[in-house]
């Protein structure tokens, strides 16, 4: 079994973080120090794992070995560069779609008010659409809504919500301090993930 725990212990690692990076927004927004100690325990055991496995291919390089070494890799490049809450938007976009039109227009309709900010709470059955909790409320007239759901919410490295527009990206912009999105991509009709820098 001892042959197996640094193989073992990789898995694991990779798995822990792959969770962790795809609840990354709740976490961050419920349990900022909380995230803050899973980072450093995985970091920990990371390097722990990866001192181990090159002591191990000095000794003698064998499949174990190198499939740990792959699953190190692959724990690294997963962490870095893939984009966990965009493909975890997309992913739950048409899961979640009848629900958020549900609240979409359960606010057109003053059924669920904003606070002077622009804040709705979210009743429990639908908390699970934004990671806060919240919805922002940019516009809420007859015929023009724009309404952003957080993905993340940042302090200061930006934010990301799913955007419902009734009336396309223009709209946004225009409800948006323009210096403020650092990037809008359209996802599906009325639907726009948007980064911005606050």
């Amino acid at each position: 079994m001892k042959k197996y725990s640094n193989l073992i212990a990789s898995i694991l690692i990779l798995i822990i973080s792959f969770i962790k990076c795809w609840y990354s927004g709740y976490l961050y927004d419920l349990l900022f120090i909380f995230k803050i100690i899973i980072d450093l325990i995985l970091l920990i055991g990371y390097f722990i794992c990866l001192i181990t496995n090159i002591r191990s291919l000095k000794q003698k390089i064998n499949v174990i070995n190198i499939i740990t070494t792959i699953i190190l890799v692959i724990t690294v490049i997963l962490v870095l560069f893939f984009p966990f809450r965009k493909i975890k938007t997309n992913y739950e976009l048409d899961i979640y779609e009848k629900d958020r039109l549900e609240v979409i227009n359960m606010i057109k309709n003053k059924e669920l008010n904003s606070d002077e900010i622009g804040n709705v709470d979210l009743p429990n059955k639908y908390k699970m659409l934004s990671t806060s909790g919240q919805v922002f409320v940019y516009q809420n007239s007859s015929k023009e809504q724009v309404i952003g759901f957080w993905v993340f919410r940042g302090m200061l490295s930006g934010s990301e919500l799913l955007i419902y527009s009734s009336e396309g990206e223009d709209l946004i912009r225009n409800n948006i301090n323009a210096y403020s999105i650092t990037n809008i991509e359209m996802l599906k009709d009325n639907w726009y993930y948007v980064k911005i820098d606050y």
